[in-house]
């Protein structure tokens, strides 16, 4: 994961005041460490209370009003989304360890000791883990719809070129996250899932039909015959030619 710091400011914002829409070129999170009001990311609007905070990705819009005297926490960084994508919205922190750590992180761009910066880096690393775990939660209601979804697709395309990166973004994920939370939900990666699916489609047209091994793999989306063979035998133990003989209905 590779993360930078680049600036982190403590304010204490009037009620009744407001901030016009603009921009980033890096991450921002905006922390609502007291105070209410409302935001606007993109075209979502969200109101803010104690313990939430704000995730605004790069060059997205934004603005804030605050209903009433608000201590807002804000840093902008870098982020790759190597571990899992930080989506715009407002999230919940409960128990107050995000604030914890950009309360750490204002202390020592206070101070300024020794190898500060090297302090900056490792707690900004900290906090993004926070984040993903708060976000995770949130979206904890929504994963099975998320894998559900992903299942459906993998197997109405199975036969078909499948971009699997694609469908992790689609998702709102990297693909390393997608990969995880899709094998912890199915047992299975979904590499895994598709050649299984393929092999059990390619097992109805061996029994019902009369297609060729190579007429097979090409419908059922295996690359060429040889690798169709290979990988059916490792699934079933046997090898097409064989189930076709072994099981075939006449």
């Amino acid at each position: 994961m590779n993360c930078s710091f680049d600036f982190l400011y403590h304010v204490i914002r009037e009620a009744d005041s407001f901030i016009d829409f603009h921009t980033h070129a890096s991450y921002e999170l905006v922390y609502y460490a007291s105070g209410h009001g409302t935001t606007q990311i993109g075209k979502s609007v969200y109101d803010y209370v104690p313990g939430t905070f704000a995730i605004i990705p790069p060059h997205t819009k934004h603005n804030e009003y605050r209903h009433t005297e608000s201590e807002v926490l804000f840093a902008c960084f870098s982020y790759d989304n190597a571990m899992f994508t930080l989506n715009n919205g407002l999230y919940t922190d409960d128990e107050r360890k995000l604030e914890q750590l950009l309360r750490a992180m204002k202390e020592e761009l206070g101070s300024k000791r020794n190898y500060y910066h090297l302090t900056l880096h490792g707690l900004l690393c900290q906090a993004i883990a926070e984040i993903g775990r708060l976000v995770d939660t949130a979206d904890g209601a929504g994963t099975n719809d998320k894998v559900n979804y992903a299942k459906n697709y993998l197997e109405q395309y199975a036969s078909d070129s499948i971009d699997l990166q694609a469908i992790a973004r689609s998702l709102g994920y990297s693909y390393d996250h997608f990969r995880h939370f899709f094998k912890r939900e199915t047992g299975y990666s979904p590499s895994q899932f598709v050649i299984r699916k393929r092999v059990e489609n390619a097992k109805a047209l061996l029994l019902h039909s009369g297609k060729s091994m190579i007429e097979i793999a090409h419908e059922c989306g295996f690359s060429n015959a040889p690798q169709f063979s290979m990988l059916f035998s490792k699934h079933t133990g046997v090898s097409p030619r064989a189930f076709r003989m072994d099981n075939q209905i006449v």
